[in-house]
């Protein structure tokens, strides 16, 4: 009898979950921001997911659909799509895919021996979710996420290192952020060099000018914020330390990414990243400690 009891709620929970995922599907679907592939996956998806509430509805009389929360959610979704993209987004829903997964196995001797066939399939086509959606990495951020990376990685290491190194030497917060800025600008262009050089040499991997473009503007823009600090506050410890601080914000969004598209593990990547950006930025410190009163400089 409680077992019965349980398999209501789930069936409750499926059918609210189940037109939950369609109605979020089909509002990116409509997105401006999706190609014209993603649109059609998407629109299929919302199709399929609209009949699993359907099955679900004749088990349960109660499938209350809060209008509002959903409203608001798909509002938030909508701005982490601007933010994150459209693929992220994806990915990051159908992270419980498995476990719905597991939870319609456990519970397929409740179901009508006449529903069977469809409820099998209906368990087919959520496995079908997320494999489909590997093959549709098709944003430029994502795929070219390789050279994104790199071009972020290789900045906040050698920025948050000069920075540091100067802080010893340069007495004024500005000419602290114009050595930064400058070499992150001079290091950007070499970056995207390399990049182009390496693309071309892979296949598969896109255009070599795109993966240039990408490697070079993900590391001048993290020049960029890096130094921005050092422009704003005149306090070169504080500046430092809040410049610090946009280098661990930067390294969650890319460790965010890993995780939700590769499924690495967040907390390893953002603090192996850390700790070798920590690691630089301390031996550069000590190293313009050094300079500075060997040779008796402060700029």
């Amino acid at each position: 009898m409680r077992y019965q009891e349980i398999f209501k709620d789930v069936a409750r929970a499926s059918c609210i979950d189940e037109y939950r995922d369609h109605m979020i599907y089909r509002a990116l679907s409509e997105s401006r921001f999706v190609s014209e592939n993603m649109r059609r996956k998407l629109e299929e998806m919302a199709d399929q997911e609209k009949r699993h509430h359907d099955f679900w509805k004749r088990y349960t009389d109660k499938c209350e659909i809060n209008s509002l929360r959903l409203s608001i959610e798909i509002l938030l979704i909508k701005i982490l799509m601007i933010i994150m993209g459209v693929t992220f987004v994806i990915k990051f829903f159908e992270r419980h895919e498995k476990e719905v997964i597991k939870i319609y196995r456990r519970y397929i001797d409740h179901i009508d021996e006449s529903d069977r066939e469809y409820y099998n399939k209906m368990i087919s086509e959520e496995e079908a979710h997320e494999d489909s959606l590997v093959n549709q990495l098709e944003e430029g951020r994502i795929k070219y996420l390789g050279f994104t990376v790199l071009g972020l990685s290789d900045a906040l290491i050698e920025i948050a290192g000069i920075h540091a190194g100067t802080l010893g030497v340069y007495s004024d917060t500005v000419k602290a952020g114009l050595a930064g800025l400058v070499a992150g600008v001079a290091a950007s262009i070499a970056m995207a060099s390399a990049a182009y050089a390496q693309a071309k040499q892979l296949t598969g991997v896109g255009r070599p000018s795109t993966a240039a473009l990408y490697t070079g503007i993900a590391y001048l823009f993290t020049a960029f914020v890096l130094a921005l600090p050092y422009f704003l506050i005149h306090d070169i410890l504080i500046a430092l330390l809040i410049s610090l601080g946009f280098s661990i914000l930067i390294l969650a969004y890319i460790s965010l990414y890993s995780m939700v598209l590769f499924e690495k593990s967040f907390s390893k990547e953002l603090g192996e990243t850390t700790l070798i950006i920590f690691g630089a930025t301390i031996t550069l410190y000590l190293f313009g400690e050094f300079v500075r009163r060997f040779l008796g400089l402060q700029l």
